[in-house]
């Protein structure tokens, strides 16, 4: 079920794809905050400066085990100036049944610059 729609007029959709990727691996595969910022404005920006509050007291030591983490790219949708996507990202926690999320991006384009402006993760329809 991979399957890809991509919208005519996609001007740019190679460059928001590489945001998208970035983003999805410095959030979700490194759980690296400040890096996923880099990539991000708006509401986004926003949610990980929650994130960052919420998890600042939380310390990480080298030696703890950090969950694998793989994602697979379900549908695009993009215009010149606007892309959403959407990745089933699979989660595999030491000792614990692997598990998957839905994770949808919407990015823009300003300046001729993209960044991811809003991202949410849920649970696929299958689960609910």
């Amino acid at each position: 079920m991979l399957a890809t729609l991509l919208l005519a007029g996609c001007g740019g959709g190679s460059e928001a794809q590489r945001v998208a990727r970035r983003f999805m691996d410095t959030h979700y595969v490194y759980i690296d905050l400040d890096a996923a910022s880099e990539v991000c404005s708006g509401l986004a920006l926003s949610k990980l400066d929650r994130e960052r509050e919420l998890t600042s007291e939380v310390e990480i030591e080298a030696d703890t085990l950090k969950p694998r983490v793989n994602y697979a790219l379900e549908t695009e949708r993009a215009t010149a100036d606007k892309a959403q996507m959407v990745y089933v990202l699979t989660i595999r926690p030491p000792g614990i049944e692997p598990f998957e999320r839905l994770v949808t991006l919407t990015l823009r384009q300003q300046d001729g610059v993209w960044s991811v402006s809003n991202y949410s993760d849920g649970e696929p329809p299958s689960v609910r």
